[in-house]
This record gives structure tokens, sequence and C-alpha cells, in this order.
């Protein structure tokens, strides 16, 4: 008996070896890491799992998975494992670029784009660099046509692995304006902007549109790639996307600054924290760190508004993790007056790292940094966890990330 069950785990074994499109169809099914484990067993699983339209049959079907963990910088540099199964993702170390340093400028769908440095006795410098973490695979990308009249405003990433295997890179360059005598100069004058694109099929930078004028203190630098449109945040009531297939320019409205808030560049310090999960764009507006409440806004797919999606009361929060409340006199206690006022919460110290969705609606975590501690909370089930103690216990230290310093890592094969 055992050795027919034997027999007929080989027969089984065989069939599924010379059956292409079964094979095909089991591995797609496996988690990425175990692919990579799987290339180990045959020169015949190595072709197929190393094929690009594998890798993006792979990417399709897991296109609305959200990220696996998350990098984020700030004082201290850290990564932040999501998989309950710590065994399971180790963390995914940039090393193998084998530079001097390295800036992740974005995320974008299981790619990073990278500010590299390098040094040698025969040159130093900086160049850009996409790669892919999973698969320690990396390309150079050659600099934008800056020149001493054009400077980089910011640069970004663009990848839909459902729709193409290759990824493009988008370039803000600002024309810098000349003036001859700045005395003369008797109304400021807004700069004008010129997009390039890179695309990695081409392997050349090319000028997209002409010179455009862009609302004040738009964030070139920290775009965020959704439903295939780079978008760049202001604080002013208009920000700018860019639908990377078509080349077009657009705006979408922001939320409107409530009377007596904060105004200019200052206004920006409302929105901590501005970026996508599972195909939703996000954006969080906090009016103070005094209040316990704000709102997960998200942007409807034709650009038209932002709506409330979720709420969120910090006193739900602070009764799972105490120290995310906070009293002044908790910080300078010989300043302490005993009065009323002290004994109450003051303010709330925490930074928001990322919003992560689900397959469904009520799969929704608000990953936060907290002093000595790193938790989410979901707004939909009114629950919070500890995913990780943390070594920034001060609270100042906690207060000090932003969203564009947190990158999501996403495991994927595409290729380079």
């Amino acid at each position: 008996m055992a050795d027919n069950n034997s027999a007929n785990r080989t027969s089984s074994a065989e069939m599924v070896e010379s059956n292409q499109d079964l094979l095909t169809q089991i591995l797609l099914h496996f988690p990425v890491k175990s692919l990579l484990k799987s290339k180990c067993v045959s020169k015949r699983w190595l072709s197929l799992i190393s094929d690009p339209q594998f890798a993006a049959k792979i990417s399709h079907l897991n296109v609305n998975l959200g990220p696996s963990g998350l990098y984020f910088y700030g004082s201290p540099f850290g990564f932040l494992n999501f998989d309950t199964n710590h065994n399971m993702l180790k963390v995914p170390s940039l090393s193998f670029l084998n530079v001097t340093g390295i800036e992740i400028l974005q995320s974008c769908n299981g790619l990073l784009l990278l500010l590299c440095s390098f040094s040698s006795d025969n040159d130093s410098g900086f160049t850009y660099c996409v790669c892919n973490p999973t698969t320690k695979n990396f390309v150079t990308v050659p600099l934008p046509n800056a020149t001493a009249n054009r400077s980089i405003a910011g640069i970004n990433l663009a990848f839909d692995p459902s729709k193409s295997t290759h990824y493009k890179v988008i370039c803000v360059l600002m024309n810098n304006m000349q003036y001859p005598n700045l005395n003369e100069i008797e109304h400021l004058v807004s700069p004008t902007y010129q997009i390039e694109i890179f695309s990695s099929e081409n392997k050349a930078w090319t000028d997209s549109g002409g010179p455009f004028e862009a609302p004040h203190y738009t964030d070139f630098e920290h775009g965020v790639f959704c439903n295939g449109a780079i978008h760049w945040l202001s604080p002013t009531d208009v920000s700018l996307y860019f639908d990377v297939e078509t080349e077009s320019l657009k705006t979408m409205a922001m939320p409107r600054i409530q009377t007596g808030g904060p105004s200019g560049y200052w206004s920006s310090q409302r929105f901590p924290y501005f970026g996508q999960c599972s195909g939703c764009l996000h954006l969080i507006e906090v009016d103070s760190i005094s209040k316990p409440r704000f709102h997960i806004l998200e942007m409807k797919p034709d650009h038209s508004h932002w709506c409330v999606k979720y709420r969120v009361n910090l006193n739900n929060v602070a009764s799972e993790f105490p120290e995310i409340a906070r009293r002044y006199m908790d910080e300078f206690p010989t300043l302490a007056l005993n009065n009323v006022e002290e004994i109450e919460v003051q303010y709330y110290a925490y930074s928001i790292l990322s919003v992560v969705r689900g397959e469904k609606d009520e799969d929704v975590e608000v990953v936060m940094v907290i002093p000595g501690k790193i938790i989410s909370h979901n707004p939909r089930l009114n629950t919070s966890k500890l995913l990780s103690s943390w070594r920034a216990s001060n609270v100042y230290d906690c207060m000090q990330y932003r969203w564009y310093n947190v990158f999501h890592y996403v495991e994927s094969l595409a290729t380079l």
C-alpha cells in the first residue's frame, strides 16, 4: 500500500511538471518569497519563475495587496515588519547596491527610486537608481537634463505592473529665473516648470508638454503614484496631478482651510499624511495636536473631491496606549504650577507612518509612532494593537516623522 501511495505521488508530480499551464497556475498562488526559494527546485522552475511575463501575472494578481513592511527614516532609522510570522520576512537590506550612501526617494508597487552616492579613489558623485529589494536587482537611471538655467524640483517613480512591465521616472525641472537687477522687480513672478520623462522601454529622457506654473509651495519632491497618476501636494486650495499615460497635467481641489487657521507654507503642517494603498489615495488633515480627532480623507477616482472615509478618535487609542496623551508638565515638571489645566490632556504625541488597506472596507490600519512604540489603530473596529517597541521613547522624536519619510515594502518579482 505504501509503495502504491508513493507511486501515485510521483505520478502526480510528474504530471504537474510536464504540464506548463498547470504548473504556472499552481505557482501563481505561491507567496513571492516562496517563489524565490522555488527557483532552486529545477531549471524548469527557474526559467518559469524568472520569466517577465510570469512576474507580470503575479503582480496583476497581487496589485491590491498591501505592503509587507515599511522602511522609515528619522531618528532612529528602521524597518517595520507587518508579517506576524517574523521568520517569513527578513529585513530587506539594500546593501547589495554597494554604494557609500542611499536615500530612498519613493516606493512604487514593489520598486524603489533611490538617490545613491558613491566615492572612490578616482571618482565621486551621485546617481539615481531603480531597484527591486525583493529580487535584489537594480538599474541606474541617467541624470535628467538639468542645466544652469533648469534645476531639479522633484523626481518621482511611476510603475503599474497591472498595465506594463516597464516603469517611468518623472522629473519636474524648475526654470531658474534670471534677474539682472533685483531692485527693478516690482512684483514677485512665479517660476515655471517643465516635466521630463524617462522610460525604461526606450532608456531616454524626453520633454512632456511645455512650461507650466504651479500652485505656491507645491511639493514636487514627494509625489504619490496612484491609479496611473503622480500626485503633488500643495497647502493651497488646489494641488496638481500628472496622468502618466496621457502625459496630461491636471488640478485637484484640496480641503478648504478653516477660518483663522494657518496660512502659506505653514498650512502644509495640517496634512501629516498623504499616500496611497490598494489603489486608494488618502489624505489626513489635523487642525491641532491638542485636538483628539482627525479624519482620513479619500480622493474620488475622478479626482472631483475628497470625502471623509474614516474618523479617528485618539481618546480611544489612549485607552489602550495612555502614553499618547500628554501634558506639558510631563516634559517640564519644574515649570508645573499645579493648575487644573495641567492635569488634563493638553496634546497628543504621535506621527502617522501609513494608512494600510485590506480587501475589505473594515480592513484598515493607521500605523503610528508614539513614545516608545509603534502601534496600529483600526478606525472601523475602533481597536488598537502594538506592532513593535521602538527606540525613540522621547516625545519629540516620535513626533518628527513625516509621511514622505516612510516607504512601503511590497514583495515583487518585477524585472528591471
